[in-house]
């Protein structure tokens, strides 16, 4: 499953990367993420993340290692966070790259979410969509102040 959002905003550059380059950051803006803790003394930038949402009356949770692989900054600034667990056990892959780039009247951010599980594929889309769309508002609105 890959789905890919983009945002556009007066915000600088800066501002928008101060925003999505730390997952801990996230729950305030995208309430798919419940919550992103910075685990400490990593090689790697690492948080522990977990996702929560509602799917009719239940709620189902997941937990992900996530660590970012990548953040280069310069006009356009590229971020890769991927799942990374500790256990030993082969886990879907996780991806998400996120690209800022200048535009004349602010940023433009784009965000590509990578995941190649099996199981539940058309409901965990349908959620992330919901999600993506709410958090995208909830994104600007921050960055707007």
């Amino acid at each position: 499953m890959d789905i890919e959002a983009t945002l556009r905003t007066t915000a600088q550059p800066s501002a928008v990367v101060a925003r999505v380059a730390e997952l801990d950051r996230y729950p305030e803006w995208m309430s798919l993420v419940h919550s992103a803790t910075r685990i400490a003394d990593m090689p790697e930038p690492a948080w522990d993340v977990e996702l929560r949402a509602k799917v009719g009356p239940f709620a189902r949770s997941k937990r992900l290692r996530m660590v970012r692989s990548q953040f280069v900054e310069g006009e356009t600034t590229n971020i890769v966070f991927e799942r990374r667990e500790t256990d030993g056990r082969q886990h879907a892959a996780w991806r998400l790259r996120v690209v800022v780039q200048r535009a004349s009247d602010g940023s433009h951010l784009t965000m590509h979410l990578h995941y190649d599980g099996r199981f539940f594929v058309s409901v965990v889309e349908a959620i992330l969509q919901q999600n993506i769309d709410a958090g995208r508002q909830r994104l600007g609105e921050l960055l707007a102040g």
